[in-house]
């Protein structure tokens, strides 16, 4: 675990509970990286989701304190989920190599775009960015 990581497990939690991460992510290496480096946090990992039907099913019964949402999915582009996510608030993190920039920004300010490929502490590095 790393410095960074010690100190979000430690101080980023709600009535004890550590802030749920939903991950939307279909290429399963990258998915099951991700659930790693957030559970290295000290987070709850929703998902991963491989498709936006699991993406809509996990939050039907969890919203996420925070997404990391692939924009290509095996059923179709995630916007539809995204569209829900910011309507509620939940502070979104695109990771995605081949999204536009510049359009997620337009249609979801605040968002964060973490590019693919990227090391673990890009993903804490972003991850810290929306938690604190």
């Amino acid at each position: 675990m790393t410095q960074m990581s010690a100190v979000l497990s430690r101080d980023k939690t709600v009535g004890g509970i550590p802030p749920g991460v939903l991950v939307v992510e279909d290429e399963a290496i990258v998915a099951l990286d991700l659930q790693f480096i957030l559970e290295d946090m000290g987070l709850v990992v929703i998902g991963p989701c491989p498709s936006l039907a699991s993406g809509f099913s996990a939050v039907a019964g969890r919203r996420p304190d925070i997404a990391i949402l692939d924009v290509h999915l095996t059923d179709g582009e995630v916007y539809a989920l995204a569209d829900v996510l910011f309507q509620a608030n939940v502070p979104m993190i695109f990771h995605s190599g081949h999204a536009n920039s510049r359009a997620l920004a337009n249609r979801y300010p605040g968002a964060r775009i973490c590019p693919k490929p990227s090391s673990a502490q890009d993903i804490e590095r972003v991850v810290q960015s929306v938690i604190l």
